[in-house]
């Protein structure tokens, strides 16, 4: 009996996998740790949302994150956030493991742990080592690596895009010292470009705050390990 119950179970679930979408019922895969935000989430199935297929071809496998569901309530700031976030994260001048570092750290200064966890392993595979994610994570505002008591993991320029990143998102005003610390390793195109991807990044942490999405608004930012 429990073999013929089996074997039916095995066929139900083989025939339904030749069904269409539209005839089962689509649900997206596992996104973030679907816990719900302060307005619903949009999930289209794919083909039937262009926008939503256009967010969901930068992700991986095809994933929307919960950050997507909440974008597609409105389909014209989807569209124009995806394209700004597709330079900032694919076609930026800015060495990668700077460009993760300003996103980390904005991420760490405003408390936004739905940041941290998207991109805590980016930045890994950009080349950031555990110390540096520590330093990332636990180093006071304003300080530079040059002013710690104990020494620092960070390379020169990447202290110049901490103490930067601390500047534009506490203080919005840079000093022209810390600018000029920064410009000495990256020419003018990368300072842009480094402004932009701190300035989009501030965007970002705070939009998943005040959304409360996937639930992470009071979720302490994870502790490298």
């Amino acid at each position: 009996m429990i073999i013929s119950i089996s074997k039916t179970i095995l066929l139900f679930c083989s025939c339904l996998a030749l069904l269409p979408q539209s005839a089962r019922g689509y649900k997206e895969d596992k996104r973030d740790d679907n816990l719900p935000a302060r307005v619903p989430y949009i999930f289209p199935a794919p083909g039937t949302d262009p926008i939503a297929d256009e967010l969901r071809a930068r992700r991986p496998n095809g994933t929307l994150l919960d950050l997507d569901g909440v974008l597609l309530q409105d389909d014209g700031l989807a569209a124009g956030w995806n394209a700004l976030a597709s330079f900032i994260r694919d076609n930026n001048t800015v060495p990668a493991t700077m460009r993760e570092l300003f996103i980390l750290r904005t991420g760490v200064l405003n408390n936004a742990a739905y940041v941290w966890l998207q991109h805590e392993s980016v930045g890994r595979e950009a080349g950031l080592t555990l110390d540096q994610l520590r330093e990332i994570r636990f180093t006071p505002s304003f300080v530079s690596g040059s002013q710690l008591k104990h020494s620092t993991s960070l390379t020169p320029e990447l202290s110049a895009a901490l103490v930067l990143t601390d500047f534009m998102t506490e203080a919005v005003k840079v000093p022209q010292p810390v600018f000029d610390n920064l410009h000495k390793f990256l020419n003018d195109k990368q300072m842009v470009d480094a402004v932009a991807t701190v300035g989009t990044y501030n965007l970002v942490s705070r939009f998943v705050v005040a959304l409360d999405v996937d639930s992470k608004m009071d979720v302490p930012v994870p502790i490298p390990m």
